[in-house]
Order: C-alpha cells, then structure tokens, then sequence
C-alpha cells in the first residue's frame, strides 16, 4: 500500500510537470482519445427544441429537415428503418395534405448520452381520397402516446427510435363524421393471445349500421383481412374475440362501418348508403408481456369521457 501511494505522488507529480511543460501537446493528446466539447445549452433544452421542429417540419412538408432529425441507425418498433420512413412520410403528405399535426412533450428523462421522450400527438383534417358510393373527401383524425428514444451524437441528439404505446385513429365520410363511435382494444398482448375488440356507437334511430371487425398486421404495404359485415346490436356495442398474430409483428384492431338509411316505399325497402368510416386501435404484440405494465401519463382528453360528452341528449 506504501509503495502504491507513492507511485501515485509521482504520477500526479510528473502529470503537473507534464502540463507546465507543454499545456498545447496534453490539449491534442487529451482530444485524440474522445474528449469534445459539451453545448452549453442543457441537453433537455436541446430535446424539446427537436421536437418543436418535428412538429414544424411535419405541418411545412419539409422532407430533408424532418429525416434530419433522425439518425441513420434508426429502427422503428415495427420494424422498419429511415428509408422506409422516409417513403411512409411521402406517402402520408400526399394522402393527407391538409392534415395539422400537433405533438407535446410529456417527459424527458436524459442519461448522459442517451434520451427517452414520452409524447402525445395528435392529428386532424380533411382526407385527400374518397371512397365509392359516398360523395366529398373524409375526416381523419388521431390520438397517440408515444416513447422516443434519442441518442448524442458529438454535440448533436438524433432519434434513434420508436415505440407508439397506443394509438387510436378514425377515417370518416358522409353522415359518420357526425357520429360519436370508438373501437376499444387492449394496447398490449402476447403473441397468439385471444383478446376483445368492442366497438361502440350511438348510431340514429333513422340509420342503419353494418359493422366488420378484425385484427391486421401493421405491415407495409398493408395485408388485408377479409371483412365479414354484421348489423349493430341495439345497445350500440358490437364485439369479437380476435387472436394476435405469431408476435413477428404488431397489429391494429380495425372497425368497417357502413351507415345506410333504408327507404321504405310500398312493399319495396332501398337501403341508401350514407356514411362509412374506419377505426383502429393499436395492439402491440410482445412475446414477454409485462403483466404489471408502468403506468404512462393520461392524455389530456379522457377517451371514455370524450365519448360520453359526444352523446347526444335523448
């Protein structure tokens, strides 16, 4: 133990001398082996400004700037990387080119280098499609929780990657825009798990609702299930019992709804459609499901209220 401190005098001794003697040649050795300069900015600061500009760059339609903003290692929870991003993000403007996109920042928990960011974002606006039978473009609109996961690179912090935790999006037409209705599913579930879909609207006595419910992979493109059409019981609740996939990918649960009104004329009934609208609920299918899952922040708008403030008086 003697010797050792001694050792150790000598070494700070001769490190002293070493900085005396030539402080510019420690300053190069000192940056060959990693050392950088950190911003003087704090690096939670740096985080909330990235997704300022995720937001601004999402409603401006500015490619280059928003793929920026992700690091080239990106790698989404479904798989797929920036390239492919990068095509979805194309794809999703030119669909929905007045879409208004809006994203808040719940947390921000930074170690050292690396950064997790819980968000709730949000989306809403015309659709640029159409569907047959029912005139006029649709209404889109969307609710999310969602983790991202950051990286410092040198001086700079970029997304590495994704996780969405819940999801719920609807696609309206005609008479469904004006419609309170919401597909409820479980957010997390084991692969090949048999979980509830229920569906829930408050449909007019004067209209009719045909339902299909089923589960898809989120897979790109898109793989489509086959849609078996059920009238919706008097309570308003249509429900299935639906099996998650292998746990190789995630799924959404999805409601096709079709509004008709029937036209009774003598002894002939015409069924007039009127509105169709698609739902979805993200199901994350985990092949280790936590039972006791952490509990992440409530948006802002209660769905089961937003609901039931949406009701009409009867």
């Amino acid at each position: 133990m003697k010797n050792f401190k001694i050792l150790l005098f000598i070494f700070i001794y001769l490190a002293g001398n070493l900085v005396l003697a030539d402080d510019t040649k420690l300053a190069v050795n000192l940056s060959s082996i990693g050392f950088h300069k950190r911003s003087d900015i704090p690096a939670e600061i740096q985080i909330r400004k990235i997704f300022e500009d995720y937001q601004k760059y999402t409603n401006e339609q500015k490619l280059d700037e928003f793929l920026n903003l992700h690091d080239d290692s990106y790698k989404s929870s479904d798989g797929y990387g920036k390239s492919r991003l990068k095509e979805l993000v194309v794809e999703s403007w030119k669909e929905f080119p007045k879409v208004k996109y809006g994203i808040k920042v719940i947390s921000v928990n930074v170690d050292l280098d690396n950064a997790t960011v819980i968000t709730n974002e949000r989306l809403s606006g015309v659709t640029n499609s159409s569907v047959e039978y029912i005139k006029g473009n649709g209404y889109i609109d969307s609710d999310s929780t969602a983790v991202y996961y950051l990286k410092r690179f040198s001086n700079e912090w970029r997304i590495v990657s994704d996780f969405v935790i819940n999801e719920k999006t609807s696609m309206r037409y005609g008479i469904a825009r004006f419609i309170p209705m919401r597909l409820d599913a479980p957010a997390l579930v084991s692969p090949e798990e048999e979980y509830t879909a229920i569906l829930k609207m408050d449909v007019p006595r004067k209209y009719v609702a045909l339902v299909s419910i089923n589960n898809e992979p989120i897979t790109y493109p898109l793989e489509k299930s086959t849609e078996v059409f059920r009238s919706i019981k008097s309570d308003g609740i249509r429900e299935r019992i639906l099996i998650s996939n292998d746990g190789s990918k995630n799924e959404n649960a999805i409601a096709s709804i079709g509004i008709a009104k029937p036209d009774i004329k003598e002894d002939t009934i015409n069924v007039n459609l009127v509105g169709i609208a698609f739902l979805s609920s993200r199901v994350n299918v985990v092949k280790h499901k936590i039972d006791n899952v952490a509990q992440v922040p409530k948006n802002d708008t209660n769905q089961s209220d937003k609901y039931n403030s949406e009701r009409p008086n009867k």
